[in-house]
């Protein structure tokens, strides 16, 4: 049975984000060890593109600081929430300004 979990995420380093493109990083929060679900803050740098892409699982995010625009010009704003399903296609993303946003996935990203 898992615990709960209290965590500082001003103590644990931003580390790249190995499958996105140079300047994602990711503060992993908490993860589900059996399902493979995790909490996490990620950040993209200013400039940042992420591609069109897709998930194996649902995921939620909630944006702290910044936004994201995608290729219509639709932003997630600060404060703004976003679900994509699993397996569905969504953005291309691009981040004007560094962006940091809270994302749970309920299993794993990639």
């Amino acid at each position: 049975m898992r615990k709960m979990v209290v965590v500082d995420p001003e103590k644990i380093e931003w580390e790249a984000v190995k499958e996105l493109p140079e300047g994602a990083w990711i503060k992993m929060l908490s993860i589900d060890e059996e399902t493979g679900a995790f909490s996490a803050l990620f950040k993209f740098d200013k400039g940042f593109h992420e591609p069109r892409h897709n998930h194996p699982s649902d995921h939620d995010i909630v944006i702290r600081t910044g936004k994201l625009v995608d290729a219509e010009g639709k932003e997630v704003k600060k404060g703004m929430f976003f679900f994509a399903p699993a397996g569905e296609e969504h953005g291309p993303f691009d981040a004007p300004d560094e962006c940091v946003f809270y994302a749970y996935f309920n299993g794993p990203a990639f």
